[in-house]
């Protein structure tokens, strides 16, 4: 039997906002089922001896310390004992200096391991402030010791060329777990809200300055006024670095108070229900990697304005969704023409669900990943 070792930063809760930890989550779940001996190995912060947490009775996560240069090696002595069973390691860590010295080890035991980047070298920030500075310090070491990186569209795969990294790539997008829909669904989560009767565009995100939130307030602002009295645009997600505040000033700033929610973070049922009682949704961000989010609102068969940074160009030839660029002028436009759409935006949203349900279900995704894990064991 084939064994893989998923390592990762924190518990892999499929719930949290992390969607790093939701994928980590799923691929390990249905691995598992497909017959792969599939462990999810973590450091954890705060965490001072190897111990064992089960999640549910699909995942079960080996905690270990951090690790740095002098201490925490508890996860490398375990891949060292355990090193004749292990056939793959999977990583997850962006950042953290601790995969640095865990990939030198695998290195030394001759492991073969595989990154996946999750979107995150091909996004602005990669070059700004402490990550330029990692880059150049060890980041793109770390990508340059594996045997292969998984991206998750094929314009990751530009964003890791412009990055530094030359070496090979395999594509295998991010899916979705169909039991995460509600068994009983409200489509009316918002009949006490002050906008219940407007037309709702809703988008679920952290509230980082990179979702260009900013950008779809001032898009409004250029919208004829008759719009913007039909228009609820909703802001579903934590706040992050005060804004939120930031966000509504603007929106009053500009005169679409009115128009602009922010309603807080939002999970399990409770997010797919906001989700169900929306008339559409959209992400506005110079880059993603393969959005959990988007993936959600596919699932509840929303309309979509999504700009070309979002990565969705190469899922199907068929039109699913209102493509925009990320500047507010475009933004306007395409918020225009969602409106002209009239009830013709459910066409738009009834095949972005068909596309998820012909090719992003979990079970669809997991299948070609384990295929690659054997070529690459094979080499």
């Amino acid at each position: 039997m084939m064994r893989v070792i998923h390592i990762v930063h924190g518990k892999a809760n499929p719930t949290s906002a992390n969607g790093i930890s939701r994928v980590v989550y799923y691929l390990n779940k249905y691995e598992k089922l497909a017959g792969i001996d599939s462990q999810i190995w973590a450091i954890v912060d705060g965490v001072k001896q190897h111990s064992t947490y089960r999640r549910d009775e699909y995942v079960t996560v080996e905690c270990y310390p951090r690790v740095s240069f002098f201490s925490g090696h508890d996860i490398i002595k375990a891949i060292q004992e355990e090193k004749d069973s292990i056939d793959l390691v999977h990583f997850h860590l962006i950042w953290f200096y601790d995969k640095n010295i865990i990939a030198k080890s695998l290195r030394r035991m001759n492991i073969p391991f595989i990154i996946t980047t999750h979107g995150t070298y091909s996004k602005p920030h990669a070059y700004t402030g402490k990550r330029l500075l990692a880059k150049w310090l060890y980041e793109l070491d770390y990508l340059k010791m594996a045997t292969e990186c998984h991206i998750l569209t094929p314009e990751e795969g530009t964003g890791l060329k412009k990055y530094g990294y030359r070496g090979r790539c395999f594509v295998a997008a991010n899916g979705f777990e169909k039991k995460d829909i509600p068994t009983q669904i409200n489509p009316n989560f918002f009949i006490n809200q002050p906008f219940k009767n407007r037309l709702i565009i809703s988008t679920i995100a952290v509230l980082r300055k990179d979702k260009n939130t900013d950008l779809i307030i001032e898009a409004i602002s250029l919208l004829p006024p008759s719009i913007q009295k039909q228009l609820a645009f909703v802001l579903i997600g934590p706040d992050y670095k005060g804004n939120a505040a930031k966000y509504m000033a603007l929106a009053r700033d500009l005169g679409v108070e009115d128009s602009f929610y922010w309603i807080g973070p939002l999970y399990g049922d409770d997010k797919y229900n906001a989700m169900f009682s929306s008339d559409g949704y959209i992400m506005a961000s110079d880059s993603e990697g393969f959005s959990m989010a988007i993936i959600d609102a596919m699932a509840c068969g929303l309309p979509m304005i999504l700009t070309s940074g979002c990565n969705m160009k190469y899922i199907s030839d068929e039109k699913f969704y209102i493509m925009c660029e990320p500047y507010a002028q475009d933004i306007a436009r395409a918020i225009l023409s969602y409106f002209k759409l009239g009830d013709k935006r459910k066409i738009l949203g009834e095949k972005s669900k068909q596309i998820l349900e012909e090719q992003l279900y979990w079970e669809k995704i997991v299948p070609g990943m384990i295929e690659n894990y054997k070529r690459i064991i094979n080499k």
